[in-house]
């Protein structure tokens, strides 16, 4: 190898093996490959230019001037073949496994290659002897070796880290106490970015030593457990559907892989559930078990169930209920809505106590278009959106007075609407057996409200048609009250 480094035919062949290299590194579109290219051409150029700066030398230059050039015009020559050779090298390995290639491999084998090159060069050329060299400081080695002990460690264990690939530069994982995105794999510590915005540097002999969870190999949805305390009065079935259809309404949560719910422990004072979303993004995680939490507060309220306290405090609590709205407000509601007017004081007092008062969050479904319907509300309080159609484009808003559900409840049909909280929002609830008892007891109340009832429909489709939704046509009051006998099996006057 030296005779010819040191022979004219060596220049020929490096000023070829730049032209090459030039070529493949137009041809190439690999971005690992290109850097090894460049670095490559650059010393094959450094080369050239030092072997040619040796012949422009006069004779008469000083001999040591000359051996440095010699010296290092060899060395650039050598760097740069075998720059390019692992460069090629990588690129074949890549092609069986893709994926980056790991840097600190990169690098170690390109130094190792380069020492393994100089040692021949220095050698012959300097006459060094590189083994008295290493004897002489072998204590010296051994201080640095143990003034740098965690440092070294750190530069194997980064070694081991990216030969084994747990995590790639721009994966979101979980390390030690620590989450984010990894921004940066170094000799010797990785750099991550968390949720909060805050960049974290990991010693790579830490990082070996945690487990690492990784979220996002092979770009599959990532699954998110939730788990939470409840009632033992609650059956676990009807706790397991809410929990399910309460995540299903979350738009992030995938819909395949679905969610689903377990019953997972009896505790001391409460049941434990586990409920089990995916998502496509892991960065939405805590944004989601947010929201997931917020809409069950309002969806466990509403079902009745409860979210104990622990055993110690409830066993000696009084168990009360806090009332949304007081007496005087529901019995104004009620008296304001046009379907009770011809109900009396009393009558509407005894309603009053029949009411169940239901609180929706921001966003809840409070109906959805297409379902049976046997209940009926009054908005206590907030705003809910109408909406209707494939597109669900909104009909009208309604606000406090307002009350819906009374069609599919009384004559049976389907819900012609989806209704949707705007706000923190609370209704007043009424099912079929209540208004099943005011017929019983009242039965000219059936045909007033089936006039009522069929002028409402007729507003409603107005409405409806103005905003672009279109309707059936609405019944007429002698088919409503038809309905409302078949339903409630009233007798024909």
């Amino acid at each position: 190898m030296l005779p010819f480094l040191q022979s004219n035919l060596s220049l020929a062949v490096g000023a070829v093996l730049a032209v090459l290299l030039l070529g493949a590194l137009a041809a190439t579109s690999d971005k690992d490959l290109r850097r090894d290219l460049r670095g490559a051409l650059r010393l094959l150029i450094a080369f050239v230019v030092l072997r040619l700066a040796a012949w422009a030398l006069p004779d008469t230059s000083h001999k040591a001037a000359l051996k440095l050039v010699r010296v290092a015009w060899m060395l650039m020559f050598a760097f740069g073949v075998i720059r390019a050779g692992v460069g090629f090298g990588l690129k074949l390995w890549r092609l069986r496994s893709p994926g980056t290639t790991p840097k600190i491999l990169r690098d170690v084998i390109d130094f190792t290659l380069y020492a393994l090159a100089a040692v021949p060069i220095l050698q012959t050329q300097l006459n060094l002897d590189l083994a008295g060299l290493v004897a002489t400081s072998a204590v010296l080695s051994v201080v640095i070796g143990l003034a740098l002990q965690e440092t070294l460690g750190n530069l194997f264990a980064g070694l081991s880290l990216q030969l084994d690939r747990p995590f790639e530069v721009g994966d979101i994982v979980h390390i030690g106490e620590h989450s984010g995105r990894v921004v940066h794999l170094g000799w010797r510590s990785i750099r991550l970015a968390t949720f909060r915005r805050e960049l974290i540097t990991l010693p790579n002999g830490m990082v070996a030593k945690e487990k690492v969870k990784n979220y996002s190999q092979r770009h599959e949805p990532v699954g998110v457990d939730v788990t939470l305390g409840l009632s033992y009065d609650a059956p676990p079935n009807r706790v397991k559907q809410a929990l399910v259809e309460v995540a299903q309404e979350i738009p992030h949560i995938l819909v395949d892989p679905p969610p689903f719910a377990r019953t997972v422990l009896f505790d001391e004072s409460c049941v434990r559930y586990m409920v089990r979303f995916f998502l496509s993004d892991f960065t939405l995680a805590e944004t989601v078990k947010e929201e997931l939490h917020t809409r069950l507060w309002y969806r466990l309220r509403r079902d009745s169930i409860d979210i104990p306290f622990p055993q110690r405090t409830v066993h000696v609590r009084q168990e009360t209920r806090r009332l949304e709205l007081s007496e005087e407000t529901v019995h104004d509601l009620l008296r304001a809505v046009d379907l009770f007017s011809p109900l009396g004081t009393s009558e509407l007092e005894r309603l009053r106590r029949e009411v169940a008062v239901r609180r929706f969050g921001r966003g809840e479904r409070i109906i959805q278009e297409g379902d049976e319907g046997r209940t009926f509300y009054v908005v206590g309080s907030g705003e809910v959106s109408v909406r209707a159609g494939k597109a669900q484009a909104e009909v009208t808003r309604l606000g406090r007075g307002s009350y819906i559900g009374e069609m599919s409840l009384l004559t049976g049909e389907k819900r012609a609407a989806t209704v949707v909280a705007m706000e923190d929002s609370v209704l007043l609830e009424l099912d079929r057996p209540t208004f099943g008892r005011l017929f019983s007891e009242h039965p000219q109340l059936a045909g007033q409200l089936s006039r009522l009832l069929a002028q409402r429909r007729t507003q409603l489709r107005a409405v409806a048609e103005a905003h672009g939704v279109s309707v059936d046509p609405a019944p007429e009051a002698g088919r409503i009250l038809g309905r409302l006998r078949q339903i409630f099996g009233l007798a024909h006057e």
